[in-house]
């Protein structure tokens, strides 16, 4: 799981100066990052990143929570992995962090190396940062490779719950990991890595992340929804996505349909550098939208609805498995959809996916947006969110509610090629929406 609300890469070490809580507990030399794998480890940094994430939960909702997510497809089968930064096994305290223990913190102060399959508490305490790594299926094509646009499948590596207990912080540690951390997504032959940044644009750039476009359209529920003419939002008929039966036809055609998407990219790019209207040496990527990543981020939606807000037990109407929906679609289409994930953390209602293909015209694609909104505003309504929230939405969506696209400057989109010298600038980063953050 990933250990984020909203807020996502909380700072390992913040970049303003601030004076540390201790001197230097470890040299960076006699640091090292490794894969933790034994449970009373990884429940360590849970409990370390209760301190910035858990909003009041109780450690045993929290650990549940993650215990929860744990157990998806998403992150099964080793796709998940989490990472510590700790000192080498026979490694020392520095001098100066031992005298100032010896007055200042006897008792709790760290001392001597880690070992993996230690669960003391010592060693346990030894844990200096934490980062967790998702392995999901990605798609790069570069123009030029081939003659017909022929798309790579690859893997790609997401980067989330980034933390270092505050008390070691200011030391550089969390920037020594993160420059480890790419070294190891390197040797795991990943095509990219990305992650979302609450730390701005430039901390992540120095390992290999480059931040990209990070926008968003936030409908309020109560806003008024313009007249679509000549058809109305009411006459678009609408079902709603509630199982996960009823869920894999969108995402298969959706993957299905961004191959498509990239293929067609690839061949124009080609035909611009031919007839010398664009510079080559373009690369396009895009993480599938597969079943996987929305069933997690419904786990979470369903986990805080059910054991955190109770929401059965305050109202013995709702059922959470029946009414707590992937989201909606048009009827007898599989490419006009929407899916969401209620947030119930930052009181958000994300748009995780909104597709609208096949519509003959500009008026009917509009009275099915109108539609798509309507009903994405009852839904917010309906779980008391705020805000619906559509990170790097379409200008036209914003324009027809008349509102204005933001830029964020949170969870902002970063993304690096790995083992690549290309050029940051010359990536696109195709469908670069909430369905691929964690």
């Amino acid at each position: 799981m990933s250990n984020q609300t909203n807020t996502t890469n909380v700072p390992a070490a913040p970049t303003n100066a601030k004076a540390p809580k201790c001197p230097l507990p470890y040299r960076h030399e006699d640091l090292i990052l490794i894969h933790a794998t034994v449970p009373e480890v990884i429940q360590r940094t849970w409990t370390n990143n209760m301190e910035e994430w858990a909003k009041g939960v109780p450690m045993s909702q929290y650990h549940a929570r993650e215990r929860h997510l744990a157990s998806t497809a998403f992150s099964s089968d080793n796709r998940l992995k989490t990472w510590v930064l700790v000192p080498k096994p026979d490694t020392e305290v520095t001098t100066e962090y031992k005298e100032w223990a010896a007055t200042e913190d006897p008792e709790k102060g760290v001392r001597g190396g880690f070992d993996p399959q230690d669960v003391s508490e010592a060693n346990l305490d030894r844990i200096m940062a934490a980062v967790e790594t998702y392995e999901r299926p990605g798609i790069m094509a570069t123009v030029g490779e081939t003659e017909d646009g022929v798309l790579r499948d690859v893997n790609s590596v997401s980067v989330a719950s980034v933390y270092g207990p505050s008390k070691f912080r200011n030391h550089g540690y969390g920037k020594l990991m993160m420059k480890l951390l790419w070294k190891k997504i390197e040797n795991m032959g990943a095509g990219f890595s990305f992650l979302y940044s609450d730390l701005g644009k430039q901390f992540y750039t120095n390992f290999g992340w480059t931040a990209r476009l990070s926008s968003e359209i936030v409908i309020p529920p109560s806003l008024t929804l313009p007249e679509s003419a000549p058809a109305s939002q009411s006459q678009v008929a609408l079902e709603p996505i509630v199982t996960e039966e009823e869920l894999l036809p969108f995402t298969e055609n959706d993957t299905r349909l961004l191959r498509q998407t990239l293929k067609e990219k690839v061949q124009q790019k080609q035909k611009e550098i031919e007839q010398n209207t664009s510079n080559g040496n373009t690369t396009f990527v895009a993480i599938l939208p597969e079943i996987r990543c929305i069933e997690w981020l419904h786990a979470r939606a369903w986990f805080y609805a059910k054991e955190i807000r109770k929401f059965e037990e305050k109202n013995p109407k709702i059922s959470i498995n029946k009414e707590l929906t992937y989201g909606i679609h048009v009827s007898g289409k599989n490419d006009q959809f929407v899916l969401w994930h209620h947030d119930f953390t930052d009181d958000n209602l994300f748009i995780l996916r909104w597709r609208i293909d096949g519509a003959s015209s500009k008026e009917e694609s509009d009275a099915i947006a109108l539609a798509f909104v309507a009903a994405a505003q009852k839904e917010a309504k309906k779980w008391n969110i705020s805000k619906i929230v559509y990170w790097n939405g379409d200008v036209a969506l914003a324009e027809l509610l008349g509102l204005e696209v933001q830029h964020r400057n949170h969870s902002i989109c970063s993304l690096g090629l790995v083992n690549s010298d290309q050029d940051e600038s010359s990536i696109e980063w195709i469908l670069n929406e909430k369905y691929s953050w964690c």
